[in-house]
């Protein structure tokens, strides 16, 4: 048994979805009735999808000529149990907007007063694919975990990192541990399924904990009998209404999902102009969480295109961009709100592997608007609360007021054009002001000498300027977000190497011979970074604490936390590119 909670729910029909209410294939076989669970009215939907011939016995046939008479059935059945406390009555407005439905009502339409209301969906069998994904509530078994999960018993986390190319992270504890313990960090990391020992009163065998699983749903031992079975709904309810098991815990939750129906459309509109442009801030975000719970992925299908093939393994990103970018902005918007994938656990249609997943819970993609900053993750927008961004702006302040490090560095001369989309020119531009900061503070430009340890075949850029006593400098002028988290990533990788890697230690040391003016004491430059100087040049006025990128501002954080455990000191120093005369 899983169990999820469904929300903004018009009508218990709305929570099924139409292929397994009615349906004109006849291999499904479905069926619904009212029941009661010990006292409560409860309503119960199954079905049974039956294959008379399983796919893969064309295969069989082709590699044997054996022709075998073998099918399948597949069974499924959801429980909805009402949730009584919670029905409301709604404007159909707010009832779109807080259900995100695309399935408006009359009352809805009409902006008359209906009910929208919560419910309980317990899944049997492959019951998880009955359910309509739009009125699933998302992460309500993440916060069930947060709440009740003993903070040094955590199993496995999954977590997708807000950098410039986002990332899905799981990673597994067996024998439990804290939170700190799995790398995730409160500023740049979003959780998305927790698994871990937890202790909730009425559940389990109350000597021991029980195993959890929380991310949509919630998988944990609930009870058979029907009266227990209740308490246990109310024992969890209860516990959602809980503060955090601990402070680390509640770092899990510092996002807050985004219900304004106006705000969620235009942060599609953002997405979908991001798509056409081919921007680099849209990525692949794998739904991890549903593949771990349903098993093996062997193909996939796109559905909603007229496209039938199966593709091997799960999408890529190109899987997921070329439906969207083939056709126009607005169809581009329709599509994506209509697409789906399946996964399989075969080459074809006859082992399904999971629900129908939206196309856009395949995405993620980052947006700032104003003073908020906005993130998609499995198909909901989220925005940062106001303790995340004031955590992160002091965490910033504090590394810029630092200092500089040098005093009263040269500004920027630009002499080319600054839309010139020559690389060459560009390239050129920024050596020119590195030989000039390396001549004004008495350094070595290292820009463009590339050493290349073994595994780097492509080779680093220790720094661009090098100062004596491990003073490493690193130049970017930027005019977004990406440059800069390049910059920054650019410097910890390299410090990183060189920290490490004496290699790299001895080719730099042999590039600093090759490049050192005669009469230049050698001893005084060191090859491993005990100081790192981020110089960032922008146009007409310097970057400060508080103009700086939100997106920078989580990596320059995540990048001065992970210099800092290597004994490295990171200083900021903003320059002012000036146009000069030619």
């Amino acid at each position: 048994m899983t169990l999820y909670r469904l929300i903004g729910l018009p009508s218990y029909d709305a929570a099924i979805r139409a292929r397994y209410q009615q349906s004109d294939d006849d291999e499904y076989d479905n069926s619904e009735e009212v029941v009661h669970v010990a006292e409560t009215e409860a309503y119960l939907y199954w079905s049974t999808v039956n294959h008379d011939q399983a796919n893969w016995t064309d295969t069989v046939k082709g590699l044997t000529k054996k022709e075998l008479r073998v099918g399948n059935a597949t069974a499924s059945a959801v429980l909805i149990i009402p949730d009584a406390d919670s029905t409301q009555s709604v404007s159909g407005a707010e009832l779109v907007s807080g259900t995100e439905s695309s399935n408006d009502n009359d009352s809805a339409k009409t902006g008359k007063k209906t009910t929208s209301f919560s419910a309980w969906a317990i899944t049997f069998g492959m019951g998880f694919q009955m359910l309509e994904p739009q009125y699933v509530d998302p992460r309500f078994g993440l916060r069930v975990a947060i709440r009740c999960a003993k903070p040094a018993g955590l199993n496995v986390l999954s977590k997708t990192t807000l950098d410039e190319r986002p990332e899905m992270i799981r990673s597994t504890i067996p024998a439990g541990a804290e939170l700190r313990s799995f790398g995730f960090e409160e500023l740049g990391d979003f959780s998305t399924k927790l698994v871990a020992e937890a202790h909730i009163d009425g559940i389990g065998d109350s000597k021991k904990p029980i195993k959890l699983r929380g991310a949509d749903s919630l998988s944990i031992p609930l009870s058979k009998s029907p009266e227990k079975l209740l308490m246990n709904l109310e024992q969890i309810k209860a516990v959602l209404d809980r503060k955090p098991a601990s402070s680390e815990l509640a770092a899990l939750e510092h996002l807050s999902l985004v219900k304004n129906k106006a705000m969620k459309n235009e942060l599609d509109r953002c997405l979908i102009k991001a798509i056409g442009e081919k921007s680099d801030q849209v990525a692949l975000s794998y739904p991890y969480e549903i593949i771990d719970d349903f098993g093996q992925v062997e193909s996939f299908r796109i559905f909603g295109t007229g496209d039938r093939q199966h593709y091997d393994y799960l999408p890529t990103l190109n899987n997921i961009l070329i439906p969207l970018q083939e056709v126009d902005e607005k169809e581009r918007l329709n599509r994506l709100q209509k697409i789906y994938i399946v996964l399989f656990k075969g080459p074809d249609d006859s082992d399904v592997s999971s629900p129908k997943i939206p196309l856009k819970k395949w995405f993620t993609f980052q947006k700032t608007i104003g003073d908020k900053r906005y993130f998609l993750q499995n198909n909901r927008w989220y925005v940062m609360d106001s303790d995340y961004i004031a955590n992160l702006q002091k965490q910033v302040n504090t590394i810029f007021g630092r200092g500089p490090y040098f005093k009263n560095l040269p500004d920027w001369p630009i002499y080319e054009i600054p839309e010139d989309g020559n690389a060459q020119r560009k390239a050129n531009a920024e050596l020119n002001y590195n030989k000039q900061l390396s001549n004004r503070l008495g350094g070595l430009c290292l820009d463009q000498q590339l050493i290349r340890p073994e595994n780097h075949g492509s080779g680093i850029e220790a720094c661009d300027v090098l100062m004596p006593h491990g003073v490493f400098i690193h130049v970017k002028n930027v005019s977004s977000s990406a440059p800069a988290s390049h910059l920054l990533a650019q410097a910890l990788v390299s410090t990183e190497i060189l920290r490490t890697n004496e290699e790299a230690q001895k080719l730099l040391q042999e590039k600093i011979k090759e490049i050192a003016p005669s009469g230049v004491d050698l001893q005084k430059y060191e090859t491993k970074p005990r100081r790192v100087v981020i110089v960032i040049a922008k146009d007409d006025r310097p970057i400060t604490a508080g103009t700086l990128f939100t997106f920078t501002k989580i990596n320059l954080v995540r990048h001065d936390q992970e210099l800092a455990s290597m004994n490295v000191e990171l200083n900021i120093a903003p320059v002012v590119r000036k146009k000069q005369p030619m």
